[in-house]
């Protein structure tokens, strides 16, 4: 099995140097299309998440692999060639399955323990299917680690409360601002990123959100969809919003933890309060930036979002300080925007400190969590050597010859002894010769040294004879 990964991840590289070998999805489809008209990988896979952007695939050992994958990159954006891989690492084997299942138990992220990445590594194995790129062996080692972050999630504390990047830039607010209660926000992008910002601004009683989105309709799906309540919110909406008119929805208040302001003694509630929300295109953005006072930024653009030619001027005649976060990879804001009297630019490396504290709190759970990957790692790299041939093909003679034996016990008393050894010969050449071609057809595949078919056919003797079994038994 050559199962590698090549990638670089926030443990390698800062932002600034992740951002020029970011892959969004169109770019990741073009690049695995262009494994598959080349023919260069068996089955591969591209992850790419604002903290990493990783490369998984399945073949022969290539030589110059490294090479390969980031010429192919620098081509697809137009960049130069990469002479500095400093910043990268190669994992082969069975070290590519481990560093799979900590990416997938969130044990590399950021942020030890949050939750996106599991869903993040699905999204990148449904591209991956999509474009018939994934198949035995990466269905097999994905839906693995899928189980293998399940299982971290909810046999540790590892991620325990609300812990994302999104998170981490409200966080930053809340340091930034005394209170959060009532502030004007504005969600650059309309990704699951931003719903998650969004829903951890609403829990800090922020008074108005703003998603702008490059597509109107989609910032409205979120925009109205923070009136209704999350699973972790104890929201009630009022009946009256209008359900039916989705642009009165995305602009109407909506009142949150009671229906009209009161608790359920029908008093006063202190801790309710009025949410606006507002969708808007991006285009719009000079028009409404000085009217708030956060800025989240979590696009997937390849070009730069918030640029100080565009929306300089409008802060600046607002006369109001801007408090800028940008969690996007490529970053979304122009660096000479910072530069600004009023305006306050933060990027994901200034999430470090607040990272820091969310790996000391849960730092107590990360043995628990490295050992759940641990055991795994070695149940995968038991299971993936039993599919070696060789011992394939001794499992399979040996279950043949137990039938063989198991017939001549059953009918031998019923022949001579003389007799019976002829019984004996005739069913063993019967077993060789049903052995004969599935063991030909083994021994074909590991000479033609498809990685990817060999296991797939021989996984399915496995299951066919019942191989496992018998191996637990000898």
């Amino acid at each position: 099995m050559a199962l590698s990964v090549i990638g670089m991840s926030h443990l390698t590289a800062p932002v600034e140097v992740r951002e020029q070998f970011a892959l969004p999805e169109d770019l990741a489809r073009q690049l695995l299309r262009a494994f598959h008209a080349e023919n260069t990988f068996e089955e591969a896979l591209i992850l790419d998440t604002c903290n990493r952007t990783e490369v998984y695939a399945v073949s022969g050992e290539r030589e110059g692999a490294m090479d390969y994958l980031l010429g192919h990159i620098a081509r697809l954006k137009g960049a130069g060639a990469v002479t500095d891989t400093s910043r990268f690492y190669h994992h082969q084997g069975i070290a590519a399955v481990d560093h799979l299942f900590h990416v997938a138990a969130a044990l590399n992220s950021q942020i030890v323990g949050e939750h996106q990445i599991l869903g993040q590594v699905k999204d990148a194995y449904r591209l991956a299917l999509e474009e018939r790129m994934a198949r035995f062996f990466l269905n097999k080692v994905l839906h693995w680690a899928f189980r293998v972050g399940k299982t971290v999630q909810s046999k540790t504390d590892l991620g325990r409360g609300s812990v994302s990047v999104a998170k981490a830039a409200v966080d930053l607010a809340g340091q930034i601002f005394a209170s959060l209660a009532d502030k004007s926000v504005m969600l650059v992008g309309a990704g699951q990123t931003a719903e998650l910002a969004a829903r951890a601004l609403i829990r800090a009683n922020v008074g108005r959100v703003v998603v702008a989105n490059r597509t109107l309709s989609r910032a409205q799906d979120v925009a109205s969809g923070l009136l209704a309540p999350s699973p972790s919110d104890e929201v009630e909406i009022p009946d009256d919003l209008g359900a039916d008119e989705p642009d009165a929805v995305a602009q109407c208040p909506a009142v949150l933890r009671s229906r009209d302001g009161r608790g359920a003694d029908g008093a006063p509630d202190p801790q309710s309060h009025q949410l606006l929300t507002q969708a808007i295109q991006l285009a719009e953005i000079p028009r409404v930036i000085g009217e708030v006072d956060l800025v989240i930024c979590s696009t997937a653009s390849p070009e730069l979002v918030l640029t100080r030619e565009d929306v300089g001027e409008a802060i600046g005649r607002s006369g109001r300080s801007v408090f800028i976060v940008d969690i996007a990879v490529p970053r979304d804001v122009d660096p000479e925007l910072g530069r600004l009297d009023n305006v306050f630019l933060y990027n994901m490396n200034d999430l470090d400190s607040i990272v820091a504290r969310n790996v000391d709190r849960r730092r107590q759970e990360i043995p628990k969590a490295e050992a759940i990957v641990e055991y795994e790692v070695q149940q995968f790299a038991r299971w993936l050597d039993s599919l070696a041939v060789t011992p394939t093909i001794k499992l399979l003679r040996q279950r043949l010859a137990v039938l063989q034996q198991a017939e001549v016990d059953r009918y031998g008393r019923k022949f001579a002894s003389d007799d019976r050894e002829q019984l004996e010969q005739f069913t063993r050449g019967l077993c060789n010769k049903i052995a004969h071609h599935p063991i030909a057809f083994l021994r074909g595949l590991a000479d033609a040294g498809g990685d990817s078919d060999r296991l797939a056919a021989v996984d399915i003797i496995r299951k066919m004879f019942e191989l496992d079994e018998l191996e637990e038994q000898s």
